[in-house]
Formats: structure tokens, C-alpha cells, sequence
């Protein structure tokens, strides 16, 4: 049987719980530096900026909606980049959920959206809300998060306070 030294143990200890604070420090740290992505890509997309939007997304990213449609980053680069500019739009985007596996990350996260519209058939402009949840894959690539993938579970849909759309993604069994 082999002989351990205490001093030995003792610093495997010390190291093993240093490697575990780092790793918490890092987990807690992932939080505000995700946000900070998700503000980059509002500021891109809001201001139709392709190179910027793109700067953000892992190769082979995929989005796909609540119907299970996907669509690839080519096409919705193109979906963002031809969508009118809208002055009333306000927007927010919380993470309700972080979780990190290695250079993966999941987010879970909800987007609020409202602005106001005037249909050519009416005399007075209308409310219109988005509610969203999805689920987000970001990968650590070369020092950077990016978004690998996007789905979304859940969405509702309003004009004046009345539903008119909500559909969510059917739980996979």
C-alpha cells in the first residue's frame, strides 16, 4: 500500500476547490455576459445590420418556430434585413434560465414585443403585443458565445388586449 502525504491531499483539496469556485465564478459571470448578446443582437437586428447579426450566430445555426418549421441563418438573415422599420416597436428579452455544459450553454428566454399599427380600414391605431418563450443553444467558439440554435415553445399573440394567436410546441414524449 502506498503512503499519501497530508500535504499532498491537502493540496489536491485546495485545487479541486479552487477548479470548482473558478467554475461557479465562470457559471455566474455567464449570465450578464449572455444578455449582453442578446442586447447585441436586438441592436443588430433593429438596425437591419447583416454583418453584425451574422457575428453572432454559430456556423449551422438553426431557427425554428413554434410549428416546428426551421429556417437556416441565410434565411433569417434575409426575413430581418427586409422587415419594414417600425418606430414603435419596444422590445425586451429576459432569461428566465442559464445552464452551462462545457462550451455549451442553454438559455431559456422570454421576448415581449409591442408597438402600435394603424390598419387601413380604421380610424384609431392599434395595440399589438408578441410573447414568446424559446429555448437557446449558445457555443463557445474561439472565445466568443454564439447562437447555435433557437427554439421556439411558446407564442401569443394580441391586438387591443384580445388573443388572436397562441400557439405552443407540442411536448415531445
Amino acid at each position: 500500500m502506498k503512503a499519501t502525504s497530508v500535504p499532498g491531499i491537502i493540496a489536491t483539496i485546495v485545487l479541486l476547490f479552487a477548479s470548482a469556485l473558478a467554475a461557479q465564478t465562470n457559471d455566474a459571470q455567464l449570465r450578464p455576459l449572455l444578455e449582453s448578446r442578446y442586447a447585441a443582437m436586438k441592436t443588430a437586428m433593429a438596425s437591419r445590420n447583416e454583418a453584425a447579426i451574422r457575428a453572432l450566430l454559430a456556423p449551422g445555426f438553426v431557427s425554428v418556430d413554434v410549428s416546428g418549421n426551421s429556417e437556416t441563418a441565410d434565411q433569417m438573415v434575409k426575413e430581418v434585413t427586409d422587415l419594414p422599420q417600425d418606430l414603435n416597436k419596444k422590445s425586451e428579452t429576459t432569461l428566465t434560465s442559464v445552464t452551462r455544459d462545457g462550451d455549451f450553454a442553454t438559455v431559456v428566454q422570454q421576448y415581449h414585443m409591442t408597438t402600435t399599427r394603424t390598419p387601413v380600414n380604421a380610424s384609431a391605431p392599434e395595440a399589438i403585443e408578441l410573447l414568446t418563450t424559446s429555448t437557446d443553444t449558445w457555443r463557445l467558439i474561439n472565445g466568443a458565445w454564439l447562437i447555435e440554435r433557437t427554439e421556439t415553445n411558446d407564442l401569443q399573440y394580441t391586438i387591443n388586449g384580445t388573443v388572436v394567436a397562441h400557439k405552443s410546441r407540442p411536448h415531445e414524449q
